[in-house]
């Protein structure tokens, strides 16, 4: 009985009219922050008591802020998916330079070494060519040894193969 009774002696909150509204947004627009005099003024326009105006405008400013933090929010995360989408399609292009890189490693060890070649070309049922240092690279910068990699017949087929996957 006595919480009824303490309800009933509160005053019951009266919803603002349209043009309360109207006037109340058309103010806080111009001005978020009310003063004093200008919050007396505001509220005899609108017949309402000044506190009851000022803690509209409290409410207003918390609910900006608000609506503020959920928009940077929402940009932030179309952001985060673009970044996203583009490391996966980075990732994806590191993965296929990677084959590449180690379709010329193991073209140009064939180059280097005729003799695997041979023994490259009768094992070339695999799809995927493994990775390979070039072996004894600084040997291939001679002249001489240049000379005999490009007289030798195996290797010319090899060099080709290194062109057109270095083209693609």
């Amino acid at each position: 009985m006595e919480c009824s009774s303490k309800h009933r002696s509160i005053t019951a909150k009266k919803r603002l009219t349209q043009d309360q509204l109207h006037l109340l947004e058309t103010s806080f627009i111009t001005n978020p922050k009310l003063e004093g005099e200008s919050k007396q003024e505001l509220a005899s326009k609108l017949g309402l008591p000044p506190k009851q105006v000022a803690i509209w405008y409290q409410n207003k400013r918390a609910r900006c802020k608000t609506e503020a933090i959920e928009h940077e929010y929402k940009a932030t995360q179309l952001q985060l998916q673009n970044v996203l989408a583009h490391n996966q399609r980075l990732q994806s292009e590191v993965g296929r330079l990677t084959h590449k890189l180690n379709q010329a490693h193991h073209l140009l060890f064939l180059a280097s070494n005729p003799s695997a070649a041979s023994a490259s070309a009768s094992a070339s049922t695999s799809t995927s060519a493994p990775s390979f240092s070039v072996p004894g690279s600084s040997s291939l910068n001679s002249p001489a040894s240049m000379n005999s990699i490009w007289e030798n017949a195996e290797v010319l087929p090899i060099m080709e193969e290194l062109y057109a996957c270095l083209l693609e």
